[in-house]
C-alpha cells in the first residue's frame, strides 16, 4: 500500500534561489513537451507516449538543463496528462460529462508574462533521499555542484520504502512542501471474532445513523453545528469576494486561505465522525459495515435555499470512502447497498410508514421511531435477520452524537460541559 507525507520546508535564501531555478526549467521542459504533443493532436497524428517523449527530448537543451530523474518524471506527468485528456473526449462522446475536455495547457501566465515554479517531480530516492530532518535534492550541476540539503518540519507518518516525491509551492502560505509516496506493509489485523453486523443510513442534517446488530440503542449524528461553522466561513468568502470585485479583482491570498480553511474544517469533521463510529463498531465486535449509499436521491430535485446544505456541503461520496478507509484500518468489512425503500418502512413489521416530520416516521402498529434510525436499520434487515424487539410498543432508542468543533460528543456529554463552563464563568 501507498500512502503520502506531507512536510514543510524550510530552505535559506540560496535553496530558495535554487528550488526557484528548478522550478523555472521543470515548466519550460513541460512546455516544450507539450507542444509536440499539442502539434501531433493538431496535425491528427499520433501523440508521443512516454517513450516516444523521452526519446524525442532526450538532446534537448531543456531536458538536459534538469537531472535526469527530474525530466523523466516532467514527461511522465506530461503523459499522463494526455492519457486523461483522450479518456474524457471517450467521456462526452458517451454524453457522460457535459463540458468537451481541452487539451493540456501550457505552464505559463499570460498577465504576468511569466512561467510558474511552483512544482518539482521527483522519480525516486536515486535523486532524493531523506536523512532525519534533511531532504537533500539533487539540482542540475550548473546552479549547485553537490545536492543541496533542505530542513523540513512535520512528522513522517508512514514508515516504509520512499518512492516518488514532489516538491510543491503553496502560493496561499507561500511555502513549500513536500509530499512524500511511501510502500509500506498493510498491518494484517488479527481477527478471530463471531461474524456481527452493522448499517448506517447517511444524510446531511444527521450525518450518518449508525444500527448495531444485537444493540436496541442506535447512534446518531448531527452535522448542525459542523453546517454552521461551513455556513460562517461562507459568509466570510462572500465579504472577501464583495471587497475584490469592487476593487476589480477576482482572487487574493485571504480568498484562497478562507476557501482552504473552510474545506479543511469540514474535512477534519468528517474524519473525526468516521474514526469514532469505527471505533465503536470495533468496540461492540463488529466486523461487517453496511452503509446505504442514496443513488440519484438528488437527482430532478429543485431544494431551494437548502441547495448548499445537500450538493456543497455535505459531499456523501467523500463521507463514504473516509469510513471506508477506517473500516480496513480496522479490519472491518465494508459494503455500499441502495438504501431505496428503507425510509418509507418499519423496520419491524414491514409495514408503509407516515413521515408527517423530516427526523420522524409513523407505524400504525409501532408507533413514532427517528426516521434516520428506522432506515439504517432497515439497511441492517438486509444482511442480517430482524433485530429482536419488545412486542408491538417496540420503538428503538437512540443517541445524538453532536459536534463541538473538536470531536463529536453526547447531546447529554454535550449540556453537561456547557454547564460547567457557565458555572466557571459565572465564578470567574
Amino acid at each position: 500500500m501507498r500512502k503520502t507525507n506531507v512536510v514543510r520546508l524550510l530552505p535559506e535564501k540560496e535553496a530558495l534561489w535554487t528550488l526557484h531555478a528548478v522550478g523555472d526549467r521543470v515548466s519550460c521542459l513541460w512546455n516544450a513537451g507539450n507542444y509536440i504533443c499539442r502539434q501531433a493532436f493538431i496535425g491528427k497524428e499520433k501523440v508521443p507516449n512516454y517513450s516516444a517523449l523521452c526519446a524525442l527530448m532526450k538532446d534537448s537543451a531543456d531536458y538536459k538543463a534538469l537531472p535526469t530523474h527530474i525530466g523523466q518524471e516532467v514527461l511522465k506527468k506530461l503523459s499522463k496528462s494526455w492519457i486523461s485528456f483522450f479518456a474524457l473526449r471517450r467521456s462526452f462522446a458517451k454524453g457522460e460529462i457535459r463540458h468537451k475536455p481541452g487539451m493540456p495547457k501550457y505552464r505559463k501566465d499570460r498577465k504576468k508574462g511569466s512561467r510558474p515554479w511552483d512544482y518539482i517531480p521527483v522519480k525516486s530516492t536515486a535523486a532524493y533521499c531523506v536523512e532525519g530532518c534533511l531532504i537533500h535534492l539533487a539540482v542540475p550541476a550548473d546552479i549547485y555542484s553537490q545536492r543541496i540539503a533542505i530542513p523540513f518540519r512535520g512528522t513522517l507518518r508512514y514508515q516504509g520504502d520512499f518512492k516518488t516525491c514532489e516538491l510543491l509551492y503553496d502560493n496561499a502560505k507561500k511555502r513549500w512542501y513536500a509530499h512524500i509516496v511511501v510502500e509500506y506493509q498493510e498491518r494484517v489485523v488479527a481477527d478471530e471474532r463471531p461474524e456481527k453486523h452493522a448499517g448506517g443510513d447517511i444524510g446531511a442534517r444527521r450525518a450518518i445513523a449508525v444500527s448495531t446488530q444485537g444493540n436496541p440503542q442506535s447512534v446518531v449524528y448531527s452535522s448542525r453545528q459542523a453546517w454552521k461553522d461551513y455556513k460562517y466561513w461562507s459568509r466570510l468568502i462572500a465579504k472577501e469576494k464583495t471587497r475584490l470585485s469592487k476593487q476589480g479583482y477576482k482572487t487574493s491570498r485571504r480568498l484562497q486561505m478562507l476557501y482552504r480553511i473552510r474545506r479543511l474544517r469540514l474535512r477534519h469533521a468528517m474524519e473525526a465522525l468516521c474514526a469514532d463510529i469505527v471505533q465503536g463498531l470495533r468496540r461492540s465486535g463488529v466486523t461487517h459495515f453496511t452503509v446505504g449509499y442514496p443513488v440519484n436521491c438528488r437527482d430532478n430535485a429543485n431544494f431551494g435555499k437548502g441547495n448548499e446544505l445537500v450538493h456543497n456541503f455535505w459531499n456523501f461520496e467523500i463521507l463514504l470512502r473516509i469510513i471506508e478507509k477506517h473500516c480496513i484500518r480496522a479490519g472491518i468489512a465494508f459494503k455500499r447497498v441502495d438504501e431505496r425503500g428503507t425510509s418509507s418502512h418499519c423496520h419491524i413489521c414491514g409495514r408503509k410508514v407516515r413521515r408527517p416530520k423530516t427526523d420522524i416516521v409513523v407505524c400504525p402498529v409501532h408507533g413514532i421511531m427517528h426516521a434516520d434510525v428506522n432506515a439504517s436499520r432497515n439497511i441492517l434487515r438486509k444482511v442480517t435477520p430482524a433485530l429482536a424487539g419488545d412486542g408491538e410498543k417496540a420503538s428503538p432508542g437512540w443517541v445524538v452524537m453532536r459536534w463541538n468543533l473538536h470531536r463529536w460528543q453526547s447531546h447529554a456529554e454535550s449540556a453537561n460541559n456547557r454547564v460547567l463552563q457557565e458555572a466557571a464563568h459565572a465564578a470567574a
